[in-house]
């Protein structure tokens, strides 16, 4: 049996020693190791006002990172379309497509990725921003990536430039039923953040047995979003993932705070009396090779995902590189 391909989504972390312009710069150096270990796409999150995250604009970082790679696919992961004009959307990726032809990903999601004071910074008044105009949202930005004319009787005079070439790779984040069936409903590949919501992989088939072939895709495809951590042992990862506990620990009791290092975090998550994130029933795929890639598999079993797209947070940098490095291999083993 074939390898699944495998993909990053960085998250762009902000380290209690570093800026967040090291943080964008680490985010590049990532991008440029997955293309040299084989990895398919290198995506990058939007999240707004963070001090734990540095990307706040996809569209701004891609070809930036495009310009650091060579054959990766790059993109977003995704833009929050909610507080956009599908317009804008069109114009940005179709512009990214023509300049970097045959590379770049468009990863759309519903979630704000911002508090309510930051949406309404971002909405800047308008009243479009609300869940109930995603769907016609989608499908202005559907006509205005392929070159018809929008369902919103405004826009039918607008044109989008650049002119149409190859349509970047679009695809739809998902966790819940309702974002399913809206992937299944426009034809687009889905992308299920499993590192959000766990219990997302039954959306798989509800979403196959809906699909309808569309201009973006003329088959159902199903990526699978995992938070993962790999190390030479299961102890090893097992304290990589302290930083990410303690970050959890105080976003949970409403502290803003960056991504301690791991020995300041190992003494937080100790003093917290929990546990890291690589112990409990819940555990995310944290250990070493052999651990990691046997816990995935009831995972493959039922969601049958045409890709694994892997989020790692960890300090210090190269801990995370390696565990990149150490995931690739184990199922080009496999």
């Amino acid at each position: 049996m074939a390898s699944i391909p495998l993909s990053v989504l960085d998250l762009a972390t902000v380290s209690s020693d570093a800026t967040s312009s090291q943080a964008l710069r680490e985010a590049t150096l990532v991008a440029k190791k997955a293309e040299e270990l084989g990895y398919s796409r290198f995506w990058v999150a939007e999240h707004h006002g963070s001090d734990s995250f540095a990307g706040c604009s996809p569209e701004i970082f891609i070809p930036s990172l495009a310009n650091e790679t060579s054959s990766i696919r790059i993109g977003s992961g995704g833009v929050m379309l909610m507080h956009y004009s599908p317009y804008k959307v069109a114009e940005n990726f179709r512009l990214l497509e023509s300049l970097y032809p045959g590379r770049i990903d468009l990863g759309l999601g519903r979630a704000p990725g911002s508090n309510p004071s930051q949406a309404g910074a971002l909405a800047y008044g308008s009243k479009t921003t609300s869940p109930e105009f995603f769907t016609t949202k989608m499908n202005d930005l559907r006509s205005f990536l392929i070159g018809e004319k929008p369902e919103t009787e405004a826009f039918e005079s607008v044109d989008v430039t650049p002119g149409l070439g190859n349509l970047p790779e679009t695809w739809l984040l998902v966790s819940s039923e309702n974002g399913a069936d809206l992937a299944a409903f426009f034809g687009l590949p889905m992308s299920l953040a499993h590192f959000i919501e766990q219990d997302c992989l039954h959306l798989a088939d509800r979403y196959r047995k809906n699909f309808k072939p569309s201009v973006f895709s003329k088959v159902p495809k199903v990526s699978v979003g995992i938070f993962a951590i790999c190390a030479e042992s299961d102890e090893e990862a097992i304290s990589l993932s302290a930083s990410a506990s303690a970050w959890r620990n105080r976003v949970q009791q409403g502290k803003s705070s960056n991504f301690p290092l791991v020995e300041e975090a190992l003494k937080e998550v100790k003093e917290a009396s929990t546990n890291p994130l690589g112990e409990g029933p819940k555990r995310p795929f944290i250990g070493s090779q052999n651990t990691i890639y046997e816990r995935l598999q009831p995972l493959i079993k039922l969601a049958d995902p045409e890709e694994l797209k892997i989020i790692t947070i960890c300090e210090p940098f190269e801990a995370k590189t390696n565990s990149y490095k150490l995931i690739k291999e184990v199922f080009d083993q496999n």
